[in-house]
């Protein structure tokens, strides 16, 4: 029997973000359900290209701001960018609800963030919202919590790190055998993965695979590179993550070429995690969310510019991984559903 709901309200909702609250809530028999604050421009996009589905799904998310107004209490988890200015139009329709803070941004100095700082008053909503409308921070990770904690009056107890958890498809052991020298990258196919200088490297590496896997504005460029030289290939984004497990398991190496832009760096990687349940392991440049989950023990690190490098001396040595495919399983496991959901306690 249903007690009580929690709404998690995101811009766009990322459903993968909460699998671990979402297991917590249904061990306690707490619905979860999802909505969003982007309601205009989705709603007048809906309409000018016929998305019925989407139309409804904004209609729903309206009608819900508009119930905010009218009742009390209701538990609310909001994933918004630091210094957003639509916080403040969202405050005004949680002032009589509980609201905790999800966030995975590491930076909370106003020297890097993904919204520009309009004026002073946006500081004052968010120092007023972090320090006393919060009743408490759920951080992606220990580096998103410390910076909150060196730049806010937020007390350590009132922030939890949650991570993210990887899905139960990946719990499956493949006994795929894997092959010599080959790497995967899945994930958004766009400029800030590092995607040309990786392309450059195969191309001239070929006893050495390169799989990528997804879509983004690069596809059209990876497809035609692939059809060129044998060792380069292209394959849709898996939605399924049953099917994905079974495609990445056979490779030994997963990258991560992340490229920082002024308004991002890879906050987390839960492909990382990911292929690492699988025995891959992994090879990424050193943005605070890699950084985090890969050790010397589980993979390798590298500054931005240095995946070359570090892909040619992986190839050239060839070196013994066992025990960092071991490692990489057994760091992995620390993130399943299970594991995750405990640390997401402080919303009962």
């Amino acid at each position: 029997m249903i007690k009580e709901t929690v709404y998690v309200i995101h811009k766009n909702g990322v459903y993968s973000h909460h699998l671990g609250l979402k297991y917590l809530l249904h061990k306690n028999h707490i619905a979860l359900e999802y909505r969003e604050f982007s309601i205009f421009s989705k709603l007048f996009r809906s309409i000018a290209k016929g998305k019925l589905g989407l139309a409804k799904k904004q209609v729903i998310n309206l009608l819900f701001f508009i119930s905010l107004l009218f009742s009390k209490n209701k538990k609310v988890v909001l994933g918004i960018a630091p210094y957003d200015i639509k916080l403040a139009v969202l405050l005004f329709f949680l002032k009589t609800h509980s609201v905790y803070y999800h966030t995975s941004w590491t930076c909370w100095d106003k020297s890097f963030q993904p919204k520009k700082i309009k004026s002073q008053k946006i500081l004052r909503i968010w120092k007023f919202f972090l320090e006393k409308k919060v009743k408490h921070i759920f951080a992606v990770t220990n580096v998103s919590k410390q910076a909150i904690l060196s730049n806010y009056r937020v007390s350590e107890k009132s922030i939890s790190v949650v991570f993210h958890s990887i899905d139960s498809a990946f719990s499956k052991q493949n006994s795929t055998q894997k092959t010599k020298n080959s790497f995967v990258y899945y994930g958004r196919l766009v400029r800030q993965k590092g995607i040309d200088e990786l392309l450059a490297f195969f191309k001239e590496h070929q006893k050495a695979t390169i799989t990528f896997i997804g879509d983004g504005k690069e596809t059209e460029k990876i497809r035609k590179v692939s059809k060129e030289y044998k060792n380069i290939a292209l394959l849709p984004y898996l939605r399924n993550k049953k099917e994905l497990q079974k495609v990445i398991a056979s490779f030994q190496y997963l990258i991560m070429n992340s490229i920082k832009t002024s308004k991002w760096e890879e906050l987390f990687g839960m492909a990382i995690i990911e292929g690492m349940s699988q025995g891959l392991i992994p090879i990424a440049t050193n943005h605070s969310g890699p950084k985090e989950i890969i050790s010397l023990e589980t993979g390798y690190l590298c500054d931005e510019g240095g995946m070359s490098a570090a892909l040619k001396n992986i190839i050239m040595t060839n070196p013994n991984n066992q025990k960092k495919v071991e490692n990489c399983k057994k760091t992995a496991s620390e993130y399943t559903i299970n594991k995750i959901s405990e640390k997401w306690k402080a919303i009962l």
